[in-house]
């Protein structure tokens, strides 16, 4: 018995070089995965392009918007982005639980189920903003070329229309962990449920300052389409806090 209790002893000890041979292991099936997913990504990416460009497909069709090629390496280039991008996204969960992995035994019980109950958040919050923000397009792309100088042709470079459509997709999923950040406020402490009820009409006035400096036109409709979903979350934030703690303080009580 107590040969064996020194062994799990020393098999829960590690040196440092232990812990930085683990690390590069690590390390190593990350690089793997991302190496995987992105060779998937290429496999696919006129097929990924085909969904990027779609909300432009009727604005194509009546001669609104026509996509170019403005240099030799263009068509390079945008696969090879694509494939990168689609590969991150795809891997990064992947990348996320291998990390996890590495870190999780120095972690006590509490704390792993902390980081399971925020990494599934973060997650879900993160696809329903992209979503959203891709269903959007069908809506802000038409604002946008209402916006055009009459007599004047939009020529828009694929290339650059690609890095637009990524920005916007990633800034909508950061868009949507609002509630989550309002739920980690309230549980540490930092916010009170009650300062975020009386806030409510300033919320709204942050709502349409963000999406005026983030909105690409100065028009009330794309505003609108970007403020009223901001207003949205922090509601939704509010409610899961208040739902959350009431939770708590039935198991105190």
């Amino acid at each position: 018995m107590i040969f064996e209790t020194k062994i799990m002893t020393e098999e829960k000890t590690m040196s440092l070089w232990e812990h930085l041979e683990e690390l590069r292991w690590t390390l190593f099936r990350i690089l793997g995965v991302l190496l995987v997913a992105t060779g998937v990504g290429l496999f696919y990416v006129d097929s990924i392009l085909e969904i990027l460009t779609a909300p432009l497909n009727e604005l194509i069709l009546k001669s609104s918007v026509t996509l170019n090629q403005a240099g030799p390496f263009d068509g390079v280039m945008i696969k090879m982005k694509v494939g990168v991008l689609a590969g991150v996204v795809v891997s990064l969960p992947f990348m996320v639980l291998l990390l996890w992995s590495f870190i999780s035994p120095g972690l006590k019980k509490r704390e792993r189920d902390s980081f399971w109950w925020i990494f599934s958040s973060i997650t879900i919050l993160f696809l329903c903003g992209v979503i959203a923000g891709y269903y959007s397009l069908s809506v802000l792309m038409p604002i946008l070329v209402s916006f055009g100088v009459e007599g004047v042709q939009n020529l828009w470079r694929l290339r650059d229309y690609v890095d637009f459509v990524f920005m916007w997709l990633l800034g909508a999923g950061l868009v949507f962990q609002l509630p989550l950040i309002i739920v980690i406020l309230v549980k540490l402490g930092l916010v009170k449920i009650a300062a975020l009820k009386k806030t409510r009409k300033y919320a709204v006035v942050m709502a349409f300052a963000v999406s005026a400096v983030i909105t690409p036109t100065p028009d009330a409709i794309s505003q609108i389409i970007v403020a009223a979903p901001l207003y949205l979350l922090y509601e939704i934030g509010v409610f899961v806090a208040s739902f959350h703690k009431k939770s708590d303080d039935l198991e105190i009580g």
